[in-house]
């Protein structure tokens, strides 16, 4: 048993976090093993490549104050509590103590019974799973890992599929065209699984084909259902109505239409002003967010081309007029190439970076990939950003690439902006 928290996350962070595999049935078996926890409350599932977590935030923002709301979220900012949360409150350290601990020792018992361990997604799922039907809750609002189909959170049958976006990210896992992605995501669509998708209308025959052979409703969330009435601060129009996320970035007006979406469908006696209060109230770390003020230094977790090609929209949407530069850094199993000559197209100058995390991407290929003229090679990602503030202080700074990297910047700036 373990005794500290620290020691705890060591162990379920240790684990495999994935092992090949052409079904479900391990974890599976571990449900059945658990007596289907994720059978005592509604689910909402929520899959895609980019908003998942700004879509998932929007849903609990609204739904709390009329549900207890558990929310099972990957990966975290700043604290790995944050994965599992009820009513916006993150697990409590002795909490997730107790549910590391009982796993520990049911994954001990099902590796003699089926002959290997878990997964660490595969123990973290089915912790979130468990906790939520201990603490009696009324509806789950499950993030959807990698994919769909293969992901360990697809062993639920969910009230609602949400699938936010289908653009190119892990291709060695998904498949290399929008078309196998697609057909990946599309897994947690099952049997009479209800649909609300804001995927391209070119993936639209294929997505109507799976409701179809599901026997699904689907419901496309497209440009001409939501109408941008200001860019900054964002506001916009939906089913008649007027929302005003908090959130930056045009793309939020989307994220924020699907959750919407997602509420009049399943609860539909949630008041419009409730709906419009939580889509105000909504935060979610990481995403377009303002760090600093003087200067303006803006954290953005966008990790593959799709996130960077929203952020690029926001940038020229918000900052057209200014100087932009931006400090990156990627995982290695990104299509960083892309990435970097995309943002090098709207930055005045480009600072690459790195940090001692296994998946990151090397310093030399970051500058060999980067096609901008003013390029800038920095081995410690802390200074770099103190020498940005201080040299740029009347310019606009971005930091991007990676979530790791957001995660590993953010308590960084929020001591500076203490000071």
């Amino acid at each position: 048993m373990f005794t500290t928290l620290k020691d705890a996350v060591n162990w379920i962070e240790s684990q495999v976090k994935f092992k090949p595999k052409a079904d479900l049935n391990r974890i599976k078996q571990a449900q059945t093993m658990l007596n289907y926890p994720d059978q005592a409350y509604q689910i909402i599932h929520v899959g895609g490549t980019n908003g998942k977590g700004s879509v998932c935030s929007y849903l609990a923002h609204i739904l709390t104050k009329h549900y207890k709301v558990g929310v099972f979220t990957s990966p975290y900012i700043v604290k790995f509590n944050e994965r599992i949360k009820i009513n916006l409150d993150m697990i409590s350290d002795q909490d997730l103590l107790i549910e590391i601990n009982d796993i520990k020792t049911f994954n001990d018992a099902f590796t003699l019974s089926y002959g290997e361990p878990l997964s660490f997604f595969e123990l973290i799922t089915l912790i979130a799973l468990k906790y939520f039907k201990k603490k009696q809750v009324d509806v789950v609002i499950l993030e959807v890992g990698i994919g769909g189909l293969l992901d360990s959170t697809n062993i639920v049958n969910a009230d609602l599929a949400i699938i936010t976006s289908i653009g190119y990210d892990h291709m060695q896992q998904l498949g290399d065209t929008l078309e196998l992605i697609a057909f990946n995501k599309l897994g947690i669509v099952k049997e009479n699984t209800p649909l609300i998708t804001a995927v391209d209308k070119a993936l639209y025959p294929q997505f109507i084909k799976h409701t179809t052979n599901t026997n699904s409703k689907v419901l496309f969330i497209d440009d001409e259902n939501i109408q941008i009435t200001n860019d900054n601060p964002l506001e916009f129009q939906y089913e008649y109505h007027t929302y005003k996320p908090q959130l930056l970035g045009l793309h939020q007006a989307k994220n924020a239409a699907l959750a919407i979406a997602a509420v009049n469908y399943l609860f539909p006696k949630i008041p419009v002003k409730d709906i419009k209060a939580g889509i105000l109230n909504t935060t979610w770390p990481g995403r377009f967010e303002v760090m600093l003020e003087n200067p303006l230094v803006i954290l953005d977790g966008a990790h593959n081309t799709h996130g960077i090609d929203a952020l690029i929209k926001t940038i020229e949407a918000y900052y057209q007029d200014r100087n932009v530069h931006i400090l990156f850094c990627a995982m290695a199993d990104k299509d960083t190439k892309h990435m970097l000559q995309s943002l090098s197209q709207v930055a005045k100058t480009m600072h690459l970076t790195h940090f001692d995390y296994k998946r990151v991407l090397d310093l030399p290929s970051l500058l060999e990939q980067t096609p901008h003229k003013d390029k800038h090679a920095h081995e410690d990602p802390f200074k770099a950003v103190d020498m940005l503030i201080d040299r740029y202080h009347a310019d606009v700074i971005i930091i991007t690439g990676s979530l790791y990297f957001v995660s590993l910047m953010r308590p960084y700036l929020i001591e500076k902006s203490s000071i």
